[in-house]
């Protein structure tokens, strides 16, 4: 059974591989109450999130390319 923080630490992983086949398909806005309910969120608990929205730019896709490519080993992870 995964603690508090190993769950937490999945559930970001899901969301962001989640936004970044959202945004390989042409989807550059993702409504937090619909991701929550893919997630299996409940719909009222969903539902007080309708209106927010995470726009998937050019920059995310940069963050997400950077922080998946390998590192040299002799390279700082600084």
């Amino acid at each position: 059974m995964l603690d508090e923080l190993e769950l937490e630490s999945h559930v970001r992983t899901l969301i962001t591989d989640i936004m970044v086949v959202m945004y390989e398909h042409g989807i550059r806005e993702v409504h937090i109450g619909g991701m929550m309910r893919m997630l299996g969120i409940d719909n009222d608990t969903a539902a007080a999130h309708d209106d927010e929205v995470v726009v998937l730019t050019d920059e995310f896709a940069k963050y997400v390319k950077q922080i998946n490519e390998p590192r040299p080993h002799d390279q700082p992870l600084h």
